[in-house]
């Protein structure tokens, strides 16, 4: 295999695995090593949270196929928005055969319209997504993107590399679909969802800095130089943070039990602890690391680092998670 191929097969894997664990399902839900070719009409087009659904009507027998895609912030990292497919119109698209043979159901792997390939799964962020000219931040304020890379890949369920306590093995072990929070709407927790691909937005105030993300439109406050007393716990936690320079330091404790709050299958408890930095790149982008501890399901703690691209070009739009569209296939 040449670099090139080896890198699109890599790319496409980690986009894949990666989806799995940010779009709830485990890789169970659905025959990876297999494809199916679909060619038919658009017959629905959901732009929603946590999953972009399409309904296609395949050419003859009236067959209809549901696809799902990526939550909608990722998307958008591949180019598309609310308007990028309509109804009756021609698509040719492959995917990865549901395991449950009673739904006509598949994962998203390439999607062409007309001439056009809108979306293929082994280019990791379509060059239609990226702005015409590198754009440099001048502070962390601003619309960012992140992107999927060792740090997060390390929390996936079916393949995490944490060092795990015997309990946390035992629960990772015993996870299913059907257990999982997100059915819920309830988004994963801090760090793991500050690894997710798609779009966060920094407002720096005097007093407090807000961290957003579109998907399920979640909101972190950090209070600036204050402490943690008096506080309740939440799945984000509690964030007081303190400038070293220009450089952000966010610790956070206080975090609600989570069932997956420490990855795609492992839980998190109520002595987690995180230490996050924000800083500006020297190309002009962010480096957000972190420093994760909890003795009730780790050993040890776990590190991490990734790059965050400043977008300014990128409407920052929030979406909330719809329970409806959470639960689609959570119950197979």
């Amino acid at each position: 295999m040449n670099r090139k191929r080896g890198w699109l097969a890599a790319a496409s894997l980690t986009v894949f695995a990666a989806a799995q664990a940010g779009a709830h399902h485990s890789p169970a839900a659905y025959d990876m090593q297999a494809q199916v070719t679909v060619a038919g009409t658009v017959a629905d087009y959901e732009w929603g949270n946590p999953h972009v659904y399409i309904s296609v009507r395949e050419d003859g027998g009236g067959r209809t196929w549901v696809v799902e895609g990526l939550p909608s912030t990722a998307m958008k990292q591949y180019g598309w928005s609310p308007q990028t497919l309509t109804a009756g119109e021609r698509v040719v698209i492959v995917g990865n055969p549901g395991r449950n043979a009673v739904r006509s159901v598949l994962y998203l792997r390439t999607l062409r319209k007309a001439d056009a390939v809108l979306y293929d799964a082994a280019v990791v962020f379509a060059p239609s997504s990226r702005p015409a000219a590198a754009a440099r931040a001048s502070g962390l304020a601003g619309t960012w993107s992140t992107q999927v890379g060792p740090a997060f890949l390390q929390f996936l369920g079916n393949q995490a590399s944490l060092p795990m306590t015997p309990k946390g093995a035992a629960a990772m072990a015993e996870f299913v679909d059907t257990v999982n929070p997100g059915r819920d709407c309830v988004p994963f927790s801090a760090p793991i969802y500050m690894l997710l691909p798609g779009f966060r937005s920094i407002e720096v105030r005097d007093d407090v800095v807000l961290v957003r993300g579109e998907d399920a439109a979640v909101e972190r406050v950090v209070h600036l130089g204050a402490t943690h007393a008096g506080a309740t716990a939440s799945v984000q936690g509690h964030s007081v943070g303190r400038w070293e320079g220009a450089e952000l330091v966010v610790d956070t404790t206080h975090f609600a039990a989570h069932r997956i709050g420490n990855g795609g299958a492992l839980p998190s408890g109520a002595e987690k602890h995180l230490v996050e930095r924000f800083a500006l790149a020297s190309e002009g982008g962010l480096t957000y690391g972190f420093v994760l501890e909890d003795p009730e399901y780790l050993t040890a703690p776990v590190t991490g680092s990734t790059q965050w691209t400043y977008r300014p070009d990128v409407p920052f739009a929030a979406t909330p998670c719809s329970p409806e569209n959470a639960r689609r296939f959570l119950a197979d």
